[in-house]
């Protein structure tokens, strides 16, 4: 697969600009700097003067980019937003704003990347992930999974319903007739969708379930079968030709579910922290998901040492083709297209 590169309108050295965000002529000079010390540039070309933030997150902004970069670190980990204040002398109000911004370019960056067309999960693990609102065991995530690329491909918030769940199978519709394997537990409504969804007229993809409600005493492990007339042993065989595991599992999704709620406040059912509005665990989600993708390099994908330390880092996108670069917060921050 040839992997597709997102040029970042940035120079190599921080803060300082490499070319004109107007007319993208490189025929710049410093011109002074701000009262708050920020660096100002004179485009020769078009005559445009602008400082080294403008494009990026930061421009127009009071805190320094240290403290900005530390608000959208803390809300990736799921620190409480009302906690916030004290730490960098501003109002929730103002790093509310901040993070919006912060979610807004997320997306417009992810909707930049050119996603190859001929990119199909091999695999799918489906699972859901607990969210706790105001102490009331109400919402689900349903999570769409790439075990092998270790890549989150998409997900819904909603009710432990059918309708939510069908949701998020509307949004793998482009893979239809294409995955190879479907992994999923004994929810019911999962046959049903699987078969409208990703199936293709007779050709249905192979699916194994893992009933979890069903303990195998002779095996000693919980109850497994295939779907749509295959076996179980057919099912583990192509996994483990997929190097995945070694027999039917949800384990590499529900692994991720449990990484999600250690490594955030906001997902950890016994947290006294917990979210006050509904949208913003929507975008805490889909913000932590973006940062897994492109920005967190994965321990079973990079390159580590002897010692299992990652040497170079790989993303879940740069697994997936989607890039050929692991990219830091800061890039993403001051990304800007003229």
């Amino acid at each position: 697969m040839q992997k597709n590169t997102v040029i970042i309108k940035s120079s190599d050295k921080k803060g300082e600009k490499s070319c004109c965000p107007y007319c993208n002529s490189r025929d710049i000079i410093k011109y002074g700097f701000q009262k708050n010390k920020v660096q100002r540039y004179l485009c020769i070309t078009c005559g445009k003067i602008f400082n080294e933030r403008y494009g990026s997150i930061f421009y127009r902004k009071r805190l320094s980019e240290d403290e900005i970069l530390g608000v959208i670190y803390l809300f990736l980990t799921g620190y409480p937003i009302s906690n916030m204040p004290p730490m960098f002398d501003i109002t929730e109000k103002a790093i509310r704003e901040i993070l919006k911004d912060v979610i807004i370019r997320f997306q417009k960056f992810k909707d930049h990347i050119l996603i190859p067309s001929e990119y199909i999960p091999e695999v799918i693990e489906i699972d859901e992930i607990y969210i706790k609102m105001q102490g009331q065991r109400k919402f689900y995530g349903w999570l769409a999974y790439d075990p092998k690329n270790k890549f989150i491909i998409d997900f819904i918030i909603g009710q432990r319903n059918d309708e939510t769940l069908e949701k998020l199978f509307k949004k793998l519709k482009p893979y239809r007739g294409k995955i190879k394997l479907v992994l999923i537990d004994g929810y019911m409504g999962y046959e049903k969708f699987i078969r409208k969804y990703l199936g293709k007229k007779r050709n249905k993809p192979l699916t194994g379930v893992i009933n979890k409600s069903r303990f195998n005493k002779k095996t000693g492990r919980f109850y497994t079968y295939g779907l749509f007339g295959k076996n179980g042993k057919t099912i583990d065989k192509l996994i483990q030709e997929l190097g995945i595991g070694t027999t039917i599992s949800t384990a590499l999704i529900e692994n991720l579910n449990s990484f999600i709620r250690d490594s955030a406040q906001y997902m950890r059912r016994k947290s006294k922290r917990l979210p006050r509005i509904f949208h913003w665990m929507i975008d805490f989600l889909s913000s932590y998901f973006f940062f897994h993708n492109f920005l967190k390099a994965h321990w079973a994908l990079s390159s580590r040492s002897s010692k299992n330390w990652i040497k170079v880092g790989v993303t879940p996108a740069m697994a997936c083709g989607f890039s050929n670069v692991q990219f830091s917060l800061y890039d993403i921050m001051t990304f800007h297209q003229p």
